[in-house]
């Protein structure tokens, strides 16, 4: 088997010597010795074409969700899939739910995964007949189906407030009764006032848990909505693992979403973000292209030995979990 790993060159500027395929190229090259690859931009048709695929040769792309990258990829995922007849990653499921969150809402009501009350609105009176007839309060979270990171999500507020002065053409700011300024269609989301979030991450047998403290309400006022805002360095959210008492708490919601995982997505590795208040949790969204750089001796629920373990103390390994678990996984089942 051979591996044909996605130049992802568009994070080189953010990432630089640690772009997805460069930490899976440290981890063939000091992990898995024995595996042939190839690491070629997947953007380009003509790339594509070029590959001599073999019958258990495998694909593996990390596709980013900025515009301009997400366009290339959406262009090039059939022909990737065809070739590899079906051998990649993301599989069709993972492709078809990321970076789309007007799909995720629909498979969340689907299959009855708790969710915020949440609606996907073409226009304003469209926007405040859900919110009348579902007797909500403002502010209402409005979000763009596509995009990560918190970008093109914002409050709106029935009244002007004076700490909202003012409107900026940014991410994470406040929308008072402008409707100009919304960028319609958009998913209409029912507020829910809560001190963090928690991103449940998924490998394999493994399930990590990590709270996102919501700094948004400072007197800055800039930092909404759940998880990260990407500013300034500073300014980063703070993201703090669970300890072992509060993952013998939630296990189950990480146990039940695996299984949402292997059953309906059909997948290894996959995020979750929730919010979970005395046990009541419900679902934000989720992705199978997500960030992870865990450092160590964190605790994580272990699905096949039905225990909480620590991890060990080895810091790039950690840090790179993702793609380590994505190669034993892959390469595991193409041999």
């Amino acid at each position: 088997m051979k591996l044909y790993i996605h130049k992802d060159t568009f994070y080189d500027k953010v990432y630089g010597d640690e772009t997805w395929c460069k930490r899976f190229e440290w981890l063939l090259n000091k992990k898995y010795r024995d595996i042939d690859y190839e690491i070629v931009n997947l953007h380009y048709e003509d790339n594509i074409n070029d590959l001599q695929i073999g019958n258990d040769d495998y694909c593996i792309c990390r596709f980013a969700h900025y515009e301009e990258d997400f366009e290339l990829s959406k262009r090039v995922y059939p022909l990737l899939y065809e070739k590899f007849d079906g051998r990649i990653w993301p599989n069709k499921t993972e492709w078809y739910y990321y970076n789309d969150k007007q799909r995720q809402l629909e498979f969340f009501k689907e299959n009855n995964i708790p969710h915020p009350n949440s609606h996907y609105s073409y226009g304003r009176d469209d926007f405040t007949e859900w919110v009348k007839e579902n007797n909500l309060e403002y502010p209402i979270v409005v979000k763009k189906s596509e995009g990560a990171g918190s970008e093109e999500v914002n409050l709106v507020y029935e009244k002007e407030y004076s700490w909202y002065d003012e409107y900026r053409d940014v991410t994470n700011t406040f929308i008072e009764t402008d409707w100009d300024v919304i960028d319609f269609p958009v998913i209409a989301q029912e507020y829910i006032d809560v001190t963090h979030d928690i991103r449940i991450s998924i490998f394999g047998d493994k399930i990590f848990f990590m709270k996102r403290i919501h700094n948004w309400k400072t007197d800055e006022k800039k930092r909404f909505p759940y998880g990260w805002y990407y500013g300034d360095k500073d300014d980063m959210t703070e993201g703090i693992y669970l300890t072992y008492e509060e993952i013998e708490k939630i296990k189950h919601i990480g146990i039940y979403l695996k299984e949402i995982t292997d059953k309906h997505l059909e997948s290894k590795i996959m995020s979750w973000d929730i919010i979970n208040e005395e046990n009541d949790f419900k679902v934000l969204e989720f992705a199978n292209c997500f960030g992870f750089d865990m450092v160590n001796n964190h605790f994580y629920y272990d699905v096949k030995e039905k225990k909480i373990l620590k991890t060990e103390n080895k810091t790039k390994d950690n840090r790179f979990l993702i793609q380590d678990e994505l190669l034993g996984l892959e390469t595991k089942e193409g041999t």
